[in-house]
This record gives structure tokens, sequence and C-alpha cells, in this order.
């Protein structure tokens, strides 16, 4: 009995040992920086960037669905493991590979018919206050785009504070949760920048969360953008 065990312990440390000689340096995971995903989408450009730019910037991993791809951006840990089902079991009993942690970015992109990137979406979660962004390209038949969005707060349950036409920009506040939401208008360059400053698994969090989803989700909706 302790022979056999021995036997199939041994097995299991070469099968380790082969894992790790066969992974080599990418064994060690992966931390995301802030500061480098910020140096990546600041490359990205509305309007402008092509697919193959974006891919060059972000990378080919992302998944697609017609016009739009999404990028999802995790820390990383090498792991191995015990199989406990699957084919092979009793060749390969130990699993390994890198896995996904935390998720510190999720970038969205939609594109044209000429495959121009025409809105760009990032989430992030690296710290509070935790800050989305959303650029739009603003149709040229679009008008008033300011009060429009304006009036889109409203409905939302949010107060317009500081709107002035003259330097394109005014503040979102949320009645309930205090957290806040910038608009500026560029050109034909829409950006929005939310700031939740609550905790991930706050109530608070969550219900400015829903707040910014249908907000989003009208502009994105609307006629003003593309």
């Amino acid at each position: 009995m302790n022979t056999r065990y021995n036997v199939k312990r041994w097995s299991h440390v070469l099968t380790v040992a082969a894992l790790l000689a066969a992974g080599g340096c990418t064994t060690s995971g992966q931390e995301i920086s802030e500061q480098s995903m910020e140096e990546r989408i600041a490359t990205l450009r509305i309007g402008q960037s092509t697919k193959a730019e974006v891919e060059k910037t972000l990378g080919l991993e992302h998944r697609t669905d017609r016009n739009r791809w999404a990028y999802n951006f995790s820390d990383s840990v090498f792991e191995i493991a015990e199989r406990r089902q699957g084919p092979g079991l009793g060749i390969l009993p130990i699993s390994a590979g890198v896995f996904p942690t935390n998720t510190r970015a999720v970038v969205i992109l939609a594109f044209n018919d000429r495959g121009v990137v025409e809105r760009l979406e990032v989430a992030r979660f690296f710290s509070d206050p935790f800050i989305n962004d959303y650029w739009y390209v603003v149709r040229e038949t679009a008008k008033d785009p300011l009060e429009s969005i304006a009036k889109l707060g409203e409905a939302a349950g949010m107060k317009v504070v500081g709107l002035e036409k003259d330097v394109a920009t005014f503040t979102l506040e949320d009645h309930g949760t205090k957290a806040k939401i910038a608009v500026k208008l560029d050109g034909q360059t829409l950006r929005v920048t939310s700031r939740n400053p609550h905790d991930r698994l706050a109530s608070e969090y969550r219900a400015f969360a829903k707040r910014e989803y249908a907000l989003m989700n009208s502009i994105g909706n609307s006629e003003i953008v593309q």
C-alpha cells in the first residue's frame, strides 16, 4: 500500500516539475498596472483609431460581437491543482496554468462600418473613487447636446450643476449617494466621467451604479450620439 502511494506521489511530483518546465516564465502570473492601463487607453482616439490599432494597443484577446469588442484586464496567478475529473485523469492528474483573479479594468469599444472606433467605455476597479469613462462621437445633426444630456440626467434622478455653454461642461450630482458625473463636449467628441466614491460592497455603490447604467443606456440609445 505504501509503495503504491509513494509511486503515485512521485509521479505527481514529476508531473508538476514537467508543468513548471513547460510553463517557463509564464508561471509568475501578472498584476495589471493602473499607470500602464491609462497609457494604453490614452493612445485610443474616438473617430480615428482602427481595429488594427486597437489590437496593437490592447491585444488580440477580446470578445467580439459584430462591431463591438470587449476586453477584460485582470490580475492573474499561476496555480497547480489536483484534477478530480476530466479526460486523461490517470495520465495527467495535475492541472496547471495562469488563472485570473481580480478584474482591474473592462474596456468596451464600438466600431462603425469602416472599422473606426465611435464609442469607448472604460470601467476601472483599482481603488476608490472608482472611475468610469465613456466617449462618444456626437452626431452632426444633434441640437444642443449638452442640454439634452442634462435632461437625461435629471430624468435619471440627478441634479445638474454648473451648466456652461461657453466651456461646454457641467456636472451631474446623484442625490442619494453624492457621487458625481462630469460631462464635457469637445468638438464632436463627448466624454462622460463618473466617480463613485463608495466601497464596491456598499449599497450606495450599487444604487449609483444602477442610475449610471440607466443614464449611459439613455445616452447611447439617443439621437445625440452615433
